[in-house]
């Protein structure tokens, strides 16, 4: 065990490295769940700051933040992000979401759950994505520092894509949205996540989006910690012209309340 926890470790530190910033943006409930293994509130703030002066300005800013309440039966989570990064005056980039999720029955093997969400990405031309859906998630295994387990729901889905000075398009679908996550300690400071997502029309469930997200997390004190993330999507049938792939590094300071 000792050694596939190695090996996990050693390639995502090595995916991280490789891998060049772009775009994309995904929804970090499993990192949640990792500190949701007693009752009470859990709060979370993560920064991730910049400036650079090459040829031109470049401004970065993205916030990530939760507030969570775990019951001895039921969980609650309410999660925020929002980037913005500005280039010599002009916004170039600007997206968020705001996701609630209610996990019931928690720690047991079999939780129905129930989500809203709403999203932009002004940077891939997703004006607006509201969605909500009900699902259960089944833990497979659990140990003393890891978890793994399977969702699967079915979602109402509204878009709104407009790319440039295109005519805008509208669609409503329902979908189903699965996903495998392997999550735990890899030591007393340091947390992995790793999670595959899958996200299709039932009509055409061969041609969904898929998404994987890797995390790690490391301990600079009890209240504060740094974070590597890699997210990488692929959407097999893209709503506007834009790549099928998409992906994204990023870094950042974690302040836990």
């Amino acid at each position: 065990m000792n050694l596939m926890l190695r090996t996990i470790c050693l390639l995502s530190v090595l995916i991280l490295i490789l891998s060049p910033a772009l775009k994309a943006q995904l929804l970090n409930v499993e990192s949640v769940r990792t500190n949701g293994d007693s009752t009470g509130w859990y709060g979370e703030l993560e920064f991730d700051l910049s400036l650079n002066h090459y040829n031109e300005n470049v401004f970065e800013f993205t916030n990530e933040s939760n507030l969570s309440y775990f019951s001895d039966q039921h969980a609650y989570m309410l999660l925020n992000k929002i980037k913005f990064v500005n280039l010599d005056g002009n916004s170039v980039i600007s997206s968020g979401y705001v996701h609630l999720r209610s996990t019931l029955r928690r720690l047991r093997a079999l939780s129905p759950e129930l989500f809203l969400q709403y999203q932009y990405n002004n940077n891939l031309g997703l004006n607006n994505r509201a969605l909500g859906g009900a699902g259960i998630k089944y833990r497979f295994y659990r140990s003393d520092k890891w978890q793994a387990s399977i969702s699967t729901a079915l979602m109402a889905e509204f878009e709104e894509w407009q790319l440039n000075e295109e005519a805008s398009i509208e669609n409503e679908f329902l979908k189903s949205t699965s996903n495998i996550s392997l999550r735990g300690r890899l030591s007393e400071t340091a947390r992995f996540k790793l999670v595959g997502y899958y996200q299709a029309r039932p009509d055409r469930y061969l041609k969904g989006r898929s998404i994987l997200e890797s995390e790690l997390e490391m301990d600079l004190s009890k209240r504060v910690a740094v974070s590597i993330s890699f997210v990488a999507s692929y959407d097999a049938e893209p709503i506007i012209d834009i790549p099928n792939l998409t992906y994204e590094l990023s870094n950042g300071f974690v302040i836990r309340l």
